[in-house]
Order: C-alpha cells, then sequence, then structure tokens
C-alpha cells in the first residue's frame, strides 16, 4: 500500500504541474457550460439541449475525455525518460502500477464533476432557471463513473502502446467523437438513425442516463415534450457502456503487463 500511495503521490505531483488540466479539464467546460446556458437564457426560442439540468450531463461526459488525454501523456512521457523501464525492476507489482496512474485521474474527474455541478448551481441562481436537488447532483457523478473509468482505461491503453508525440493525436479523435456523438449539445435524440449510432459508443449512454437523473426533457418532434426515461435507449446504452468498460478495463491491464515484459 505504502508503494502504491508513494506512486500515486509522485503522479499527483506530475499531472498538477501540466497545464493541461487546468484548460480543457476545468477551463474549457465551464466556458461551455456558461456560453449554452447564456444562449438558452436569451434566444426567442429555448432549445431542450441547452437547459442547465440537460446540458449539465453531457458537459461532465466531455470533459472527462480531457483526462484520458492526461493519461496518455504522463504514461507515454514515463516511457520516453526510462522512468517506468526503472520501476519495473522494483518489487511493484503490475496492478499497482495501474492503480498508481488511475486513482490520481479518477480523484481529479470526481473534483471535475463536483466543480461543474457547483458552477451549474451558481449559473442557474444567476440566470434564474431550474435546477436539481443535491440527491440528483450525487447520482449524477454516479452515473457518470463507467465514462470515466474508460477514458482512463482508454488514456492507459494508448499511452502504453504510442509515444507522446502519437498519443495526443489518437486521443484528439476520440475527444472529438466525444464531442459529436456524446449529445452534448447537439439534439441526437432528434436526428432518428444518427441517435442510433450514437448509441453503439460509451458517449451518449453516459449523458442519456445522466439526463434520466436530472429529469431533462427530450427535444420536441411533432410539439411531443417528454421527459428522459429508463426506456429501450436506455437500456441499450448502458449495456454498450458496461461493454466498453469491461473491455477497456481488460485491454488496459494486458497490455501494460505486456509492455512490462519487454
Amino acid at each position: 500500500m505504502k508503494r502504491i500511495l508513494t506512486f500515486v503521490k509522485r503522479n499527483f505531483k506530475e499531472i498538477l504541474r501540466d497545464p493541461i488540466i487546468y484548460i480543457f479539464c476545468l477551463g474549457f467546460p465551464l466556458v461551455m457550460l456558461v456560453l449554452f446556458a447564456v444562449i438558452n437564457k436569451y434566444t426567442s426560442q429555448e432549445n431542450n439541449v441547452f437547459e442547465l439540468k440537460s446540458l449539465l450531463p453531457g458537459i461532465i461526459m466531455f470533459s472527462f475525455s480531457f483526462i484520458m488525454l492526461l493519461m496518455s501523456l504522463n504514461i507515454s512521457k514515463d516511457r520516453s525518460t526510462a522512468f517506468l523501464k526503472r520501476l519495473y525492476t522494483s518489487p511493484i507489482k503490475p496492478f499497482e502500477f495501474i492503480l498508481g496512474y488511475a486513482l490520481p485521474v479518477f480523484i481529479i474527474g470526481i473534483f471535475q464533476s463536483i466543480i461543474c455541478e457547483l458552477f451549474g448551481f451558481l449559473l442557474s441562481l444567476i440566470l434564474n432557471v431550474e435546477f436539481f436537488s443535491f440527491s440528483k447532483c450525487i447520482l449524477l457523478i454516479l452515473t457518470q463513473l463507467p465514462i470515466l473509468i474508460i477514458y482512463i482505461s482508454l488514456g492507459i491503453i494508448f499511452g502504453t502502446c504510442l509515444n507522446e508525440k502519437s498519443a495526443p493525436g489518437l486521443t484528439s479523435i476520440f475527444i472529438s467523437l466525444a464531442g459529436i456523438l456524446g449529445g452534448a449539445w447537439m439534439p441526437l435524440d432528434a436526428l432518428g438513425n444518427f441517435e442510433k449510432v450514437a448509441l453503439a459508443f460509451p458517449f451518449y449512454p453516459s449523458t442519456y442516463l445522466g439526463r434520466i437523473v436530472t429529469e431533462s426533457y427530450h427535444t420536441p418532434i411533432d410539439s411531443n415534450i417528454t421527459k428522459y426515461t429508463f426506456d429501450n435507449n436506455a437500456l441499450i446504452g448502458l449495456i454498450v457502456l458496461l461493454i466498453w468498460l469491461t473491455s477497456s478495463i481488460v485491454l488496459s491491464c494486458i497490455l501494460f503487463k505486456k509492455q512490462m515484459k519487454k
């Protein structure tokens, strides 16, 4: 346990030195939250997807994607400096390495979601719009944990397989996919077959489950306004999330262990 804590502490310091955590993990999501919430408040025709309680689950989901970038950069940099190779000769076990890298960004992800919710609450007071209860804030964080772990696992995979120049390029593709297919600021529920495509990836299911918790409303189709409920899309999304969660964790462990043997 002492070895893990020492490694966790070291990785925390490395991550906190990186400006990405302040610019993209915190600054960018909050700017997006303000931008879309203000646009929705002061436009003549309000959009359900831009309502604060609908926007927040998608923003949290999207903000976690930058944690994947942090993970991949941290591991790939350690590999390039031969830091990991020196540690491989120590008695630290593979799962301790993975925990040492994963725990700091997992904790950062939790704080990130809490800050987004607190900021969202303050924004709701300023704009005088509806917000959700404290219990739903807790539930929202819990529904976003699977996508957080998926991003962390993908970060381990990219950091293990790619160097520090290639890793950001591939992670940026996934960040773009999260923005397009996550439904954070796009009304995917009104796009028919495109919504079905989005359900095959973990981004939109995470947003969908979050909107069920916050009792958000679907984009109106033929003037019918309905709340997000645990319907067939939610069930499919949950299954997809579990598949991505399991496969990404298993693959990250296999690849990291294989890298240790080289």
